[in-house]
């Protein structure tokens, strides 16, 4: 194995060196090019994450699929197509935010190469192989977005969901970390290959190993952190409600996407006989609780962006189950749908806002009247997001339920009947959204209020909305 990297090893991680290149070179030109219109800087951005998403598919063929720096990173479809997410919503981020950053007064251009770093981690935390590329990526990504979302320095409300969410997110880093020395303790590797072989050992062959055991369960209390499972979920009301909503947007989608991706990367390294042992009933139980706390908590609100805070706890509980249970594919259109949903919902919401109001239920009453298309708009987004078909929505949740349904595991019937419950229970509150907007003759703030257009928000909003509502009679886990 050669010692000093080959030409294929850069060309493996080369979207990351150029979203990370181009992000300090914009720190840099900050302070030559001193400007408060950022719209070169914009367009740069965008090309740049234009260029990562070329070459992210080019690296499918050229250097190929295998791994890279001495085992270190693992280049595979699934993380192609995990990269591609990441790449896709910033993007759309990049591109709905500049409105919002003028609305809250953010007139530093930090917002921009932050973005390119986030995106930096999401990639390592899914395309490394080992735990400790894997950690370098969740912390880049992790003080990328401390940052993001406190740059409304001058509201309160952001600065309290930077500090819930920095506090919260140093103590499962800790967690994450500490889980990383002792898998390192029971294997003397961070390789996750070899780091989690003493627990195929113990599972297969009875015998005990304690240090890898209990690495495993602390480094995933990091990972549901991320993903914001119970009952590591309580940062995730405040911190969606508090930051920017197209930056809620971005974290309800490639982030969390890049923590399932994470979760479902380590799952794959576990054999299929480990599938019915103690871990499935663990996390599945952590599952069903996330299911079911996140949409009984969600019928309780009135805040749209709290709504789909904990309706975005549930729906990791739906992705958890579908991993746990051998699904793939079906996790991987899954990510792509929600973050394709997520897009859109938050986009619609921060039209609507105009960078004032609080979007409620009660503010969107007779919106049709005023706003017939973000009317229609939210009316298709939480729709897909309850499964009502035939929108995207829809067929996401019978694909994974249907890999769910394959096995005979007791666990297995029990998670397929808490996510059907659970979906039936969460079509309540995403109804509320068509009531008030269609049915209601009173009129609420956010139709009385003048709102001018956006091309950025309503490019997103579009182009999102049209994927969710069409690309299934194209687009399914079978071709991924």
């Amino acid at each position: 194995m050669p010692v000093f990297p080959q030409s294929n090893d850069f060309l493996a991680i080369l979207p990351s060196l150029i979203l990370i290149g181009g992000g300090v070179l914009f720190l840099i030109g900050q302070f030559i090019f001193q400007s408060n219109d950022h719209r070169i800087l914009r367009f740069a951005t965008g090309l740049l994450l234009l260029v990562g998403i070329y070459f992210n598919f080019e690296s499918s063929s050229s250097p190929g699929f295998r791994e890279y720096f001495a085992g270190q990173v693992k280049l595979s479809q699934l993380t192609v197509y995990l990269n591609a997410i990441y790449l896709g919503t910033a993007l759309m981020t990049i591109i709905a935010s500049p409105r919002i950053l003028n609305q809250h007064g953010i007139t530093f251009p930090e917002f921009y190469p932050l973005i390119l770093f986030a995106v930096t981690g999401m990639i390592f935390m899914t395309t490394g192989s080992d735990f400790i590329v894997i950690f370098v990526g969740l912390e880049l990504l992790s003080i990328s977005l401390y940052i993001l979302i406190g740059m409304a320095r001058n509201e309160i409300s952001s600065l309290e969901a930077t500090m819930k969410y920095f506090l919260l997110g140093a103590f499962s880093s800790g967690f994450m970390l500490m889980g990383i020395a002792l898998l390192f303790g029971g294997s003397g590797s961070t390789k996750l290959a070899d780091a989690l072989k003493p627990i195929f050992v113990y599972e297969i062959n009875t015998e005990v190993s304690l240090y890898s055991r209990l690495g495993l369960g602390l480094f995933f209390v990091g990972v549901f952190f991320k993903i914001a499972l119970f009952p590591f979920h309580s940062w995730t009301p405040d911190v969606y409600e508090g930051a920017l909503t197209t930056m809620t947007g971005f974290m309800a989608s490639g982030p969390k996407a890049a923590a399932m991706g994470l979760l479902l990367v380590v799952y794959s390294y576990i054999p299929e006989v480990d599938t019915e042992n103690s871990w499935t009933y663990l996390i599945g139980t952590i599952s069903i609780l996330s299911m079911t706390f996140g949409n009984i908590l969600a019928l309780k609100q009135d805040n749209l962006k709290r709504v789909l805070a904990y309706s975005s706890i549930s729906h990791a509980g739906y992705i958890v189950a579908g991993i746990i249970c051998g699904a793939s594919n079906e996790v991987l259109y899954y990510l792509i749908m929600y973050a394709f949903m997520n897009i859109a919902g938050f986009s619609l919401i921060a039209y609507l806002e105009n960078g004032k109001l609080i979007i409620t239920y009660s503010s969107l009453k007779a919106l049709v009247l005023q706003k017939p298309y973000s009317a229609v708009g939210l009316l298709l987004v939480f729709f897909s997001l309850g499964g009502i078909p035939p929108l995207g929505g829809f067929w996401t949740k019978v694909f994974l339920f249907q890999k769910i349904a394959t096995s005979e595991n007791p666990m297995n019937r029990m998670l397929l009947i808490a996510g059907v419950v659970n979906s039936a229970i969460a079509i309540y509150y995403y109804l509320r959204v068509t009531v008030n907007a269609f049915m209601i003759d009173e009129k609420g703030e956010a139709t009385l209020e003048s709102i001018p257009g956006s091309y950025g928000l309503a490019f997103t909003s579009v182009l999102s909305i049209l994927f969710i509502s069409f690309s299934w009679i194209i687009f399914h886990p079978s071709s991924l």
